[in-house]
């Protein structure tokens, strides 16, 4: 489980921020939405508020490029730039200072700090701690540029021919991992098999579909199968079952002029198509039997609930942590609250995964869904620095206070300025041409 991140100096990030997910102890909390982890409680869905371009997809995208940079600065040639080097442009001289971020995280109850900062060319500092007992803090390996590293008495693993085979513009933990140090292996695995993050869906909704249709394919008694049939078919689509089959090339020509190898890797990634089965009736409105549909027919909040879906049980199933930008897109209020509910409800979640997400839908802040240290806004100063702040630091803020009505008047932060004065000259001088 995430304890915290905090982030500087990454796109409109300058200050350091933290989005910390232990419970606060300034509101009272009606909602039993945290698991207890290491006499810890954190929270298990997080929601970030803000109007456009105030940074809240740069909180979430932290969480994509730090992951970037763990699965795969180990592959880094000599002289490849860290892409993930984004830093803030809007103050002169921090386009040259480094990126940091720092995550905690907890794995099997045993918290771990992970922290690293770069510039575009090398990594300037990196570091990994842990507690090994609830009150002791040890060091498993401290890099700085320039000076040879240092190793604590919990590592294992060949430590300084692995510190020679780490290039500078490579992560120390990457390339530990890749050399199975057995103290750095868990850490790793918890980036590649429990950190999932979506800045938006689009990008993968093709690949997931895919995925998908394998997975109801050639596992059509698995839970996972069960599970998204299951949601889908309750929240008011109007399916009956979600299947997939194998596709017809017959029906599905190719070009003649494709070559034989990609064809038969089209065939391959696309093998099977996902289809979406309906009642079928008469004239007089009597039951036919079933009729299925190709899934690219149904609507497009459908096939967003098929892709969010799959990922939401996927998540549940394995205890991950779900980082989604734009997550109500195309989704009624009503099917996103019981989504990010399902999150909440140890019935549905006991393997502890959380949802980290932003949104726009004003809907969720009822009292019904968040406790108040759940909930945070991303503003913008006069100098085009974010700031993140959560709802329950906010001074002078009482229970009774209509969180949506309260967001959407500005009394909170996060929402948008519109100033159109010169938008209404430049509109009133077109036409009077």
């Amino acid at each position: 489980m995430i304890k915290s991140i905090s982030i500087s100096n990454f796109r409109s990030i300058k200050d350091l921020v933290k989005l910390n997910l232990v419970r606060s102890k300034r509101k009272k909390s009606d909602l039993p939405n945290y698991a207890e982890v290491g006499h810890t409680e954190l929270s298990l869905s997080t929601v970030i508020y803000g109007a456009n371009a105030s940074g809240k997809s740069n909180v979430l995208g932290a969480f994509k490029a730090l992951k970037f940079l763990v699965l795969n600065s180990a592959n880094f040639q000599v002289g490849d730039l860290l892409l993930p080097y984004e830093p803030f442009k809007l103050i002169k001289g921090y386009e040259k200072k480094p990126v940091f971020f720092e995550l905690e995280f907890y794995i099997d109850k045993v918290l771990y700090r992970y922290a690293v900062a770069f510039n575009a060319k090398e990594i300037e500092l990196e570091r990994l701690d842990f507690y090994p007992n609830p009150r002791k803090l040890a060091n498993l390996f401290y890099r700085e540029k320039g000076k040879e590293m240092q190793f604590g008495e919990y590592f294992k693993g060949e430590k300084r021919i692995i510190e020679r085979l780490t290039l500078p513009n490579q992560l120390f933990l990457s390339k530990a991992a890749e050399n199975n140090a057995e103290s750095i292996l868990p850490v790793f695995q918890l980036f590649r098999n429990k950190l999932r993050v979506y800045l938006s869906l689009e990008p993968y909704e093709t690949n997931l579909k895919q995925f998908y249709a394998k997975r109801l394919a050639e596992e059509p008694d698995s839970s996972f199968t069960k599970k998204l049939n299951a949601l889908v078919c309750a929240l008011d689509t109007g399916i009956n079952a979600v299947t997939a089959k194998e596709t017809d090339w017959d029906s599905l020509r190719l070009p003649e002029n494709v070559p034989d190898s990609i064809r038969k890797e089209i065939q391959a990634t696309f093998k099977y198509e996902i289809r979406t089965v309906h009642e079928h009736f008469n004239e007089n409105n009597e039951k036919l039997g079933l009729i299925d549909f190709d899934i690219e027919d149904e609507s497009s909040g459908t096939k967003s609930l098929l892709s969010l879906g799959g990922i939401i049980i996927d998540a549940l199933e394995k205890g991950s942590v779900l980082v989604i930008d734009e997550f109500e897109k195309n989704l009624h209020p009503l099917i996103t609250s019981y989504l990010i509910k399902l999150f909440n409800d140890k019935l549905f979640n006991p393997k502890n995964a959380q949802l980290i997400f932003a949104t726009h839908d004003v809907t969720q802040l009822k009292e019904d869904i968040f406790n108040r240290d759940q909930v945070w806004f991303t503003q913008k100063n006069e100098y085009g620095v974010t700031e993140l702040i959560r709802c329950s630091d906010i001074k002078g803020l009482r229970l009774n206070v209509p969180l949506d009505k309260w967001y959407m008047t500005g009394r909170l932060g996060g929402t948008a300025i519109i100033n159109d004065s010169n938008f209404i000259l430049a509109m009133q001088e077109n036409f009077g041409e």
